[in-house]
């Protein structure tokens, strides 16, 4: 009878050990799960085809790959998310280029003066930032899920592109050209702008066309200068250990999930332009308009001085191959 009891609880404890083993056998066998972050809080546009990157490669990759996004600023700093993601700490951040001060040639992607995402991934751009971000960072660039169009936001009227006198809010990519047309520049953290234009501390600043109203902004500022003055092209990335081990199936299922999203980018953003406008427009925001000519002055500033700032001088080894690319679409 004790014996009979004896083999009945080991049997017992070999039917429960022989389900843990299965269960962790299946558990292995399920799949790779990959963290994603932001460069801005998920609310915002900005992050909109990054996230629809992500439920397309769950649902194309289920059984596979999952990605799961855990947060933006308020889990990682904006400035700070090449450090953990090189680290491995998470596995892939969309964000923009003026936040990754280490891999300054990202901002090669600011001088495409509104080529596509694809069209500069059919010029060689993404290839060769890769293997730039690779070797310094030890990161891979997926693609380029964002790209907007970037204007000039002022407390008092200009006149044409002339911002003497003015003490503007920027980042180093704007900064070619808001000093280059007489501003005194200012770095002042988004979540301290309104405030900043609310005090005096700044006139106006540069901003993304899709972002004014929601923040509050348009409530310190009465105009708008049109057309655009940068097309801004930003970027996702992924540390590259991960990337490379991961299936060669799965590893294909994301880089072409991210060039169907490239290709449906321009048309998204440019899409969200008019609502934002027309929100401008009840606030009471007013649009100046400048010429043809002080446009193409305006972009030559951004190429002459943005490739010596941004490429040539940070970086002697990789920047005049980027250069080299970027011609093509560079102010004739």
């Amino acid at each position: 009878m004790k014996h009979n009891r004896i083999r009945t609880v080991l049997a017992f404890v070999a039917a429960a050990f022989a389900a843990s083993a299965v269960s962790s056998a299946h558990a292995q066998s399920g799949p790779v799960v990959l963290k994603a972050v932001s460069g801005w809080d998920k609310s915002l546009v900005f992050v909109d085809k990054y996230m629809d990157w992500i439920k397309r490669v769950n649902e194309k990759g289920a059984g596979k790959v999952r990605i799961d996004y855990i947060g933006g600023p308020e889990v990682f700093p904006s400035f700070e998310q090449l450090e953990p993601l090189k680290r491995g700490v998470f596995s892939t951040v969309v964000t923009s280029s003026a936040y990754m001060n280490a891999l300054p040639e990202l901002n090669a992607t600011w001088l495409g003066f509104g080529a596509s995402p694809a069209e500069m991934r059919a010029a060689g751009l993404i290839d060769a930032l890769d293997k730039v971000t690779r070797e310094k960072a030890g990161v891979t660039l997926l693609g380029l899920p964002l790209q907007m169009r970037f204007n000039v936001y002022t407390k008092r009227p200009i006149q044409g592109a002339d911002l003497s006198g003015f003490k503007v809010r920027t980042t180093p990519v704007y900064d070619p050209i808001l000093k280059g047309v007489g501003a005194a520049t200012v770095t002042v953290p988004p979540s301290e702008l309104l405030t900043a234009l609310e005090t005096g501390v700044v006139d106006g600043f540069a901003w993304p066309a899709l972002a004014v109203t929601g923040p509050g902004y348009a409530r310190a500022i009465k105009y708008k200068v049109n057309p655009a003055w940068w097309v801004g092209t930003d970027i996702a990335l992924m540390n590259a250990a991960v990337y490379d081990k991961l299936p060669a199936d799965v590893r294909k299922l994301i880089t072409d999930t991210m060039i169907e999203i490239e290709k449906e980018v321009p048309a998204y953003y440019q899409s969200k332009e008019k609502p934002e406008d027309d929100a401008l427009a009840k606030a009471g925001v007013q649009n100046i308009m400048i010429s043809d000519a002080e446009m193409t002055r305006i972009k030559k500033i951004h190429w002459e001085v943005g490739q010596q700032n941004f490429l040539l001088k940070p970086s002697p080894k990789f920047g005049p191959g980027l250069v080299d690319i970027m011609k093509k679409f560079a102010p004739k």
